[in-house]
């Protein structure tokens, strides 16, 4: 068994994901306080951009897997 494009996106798509929701996650547990309103300290955080740029690999390697599927 091979592991194809379409395998390795849903895995980027699945940790980049994961990298969006785990402080997410943390605040509504409480392990984790919320930033003031307004600081835009969560649009700094190294997680959160590891998540963005997971997520955008998924999609774009999702295109390529339906490029190919399409015969184009």
């Amino acid at each position: 068994m091979t592991i194809g494009l379409n395998e390795i996106s849903l895995g980027l798509g699945a940790i980049g994901f994961a990298c969006f929701a785990w402080p997410i996650y943390q605040r509504l547990t409480g392990e984790a306080e919320a930033e003031p309103l307004g600081s835009g300290k969560s649009l700094r955080s190294p997680l959160w951009w590891a998540g963005f740029v997971l997520t955008v690999a998924a999609i774009f390697l999702q295109r390529i897997v339906a490029q190919q599927a399409a015969g184009g």
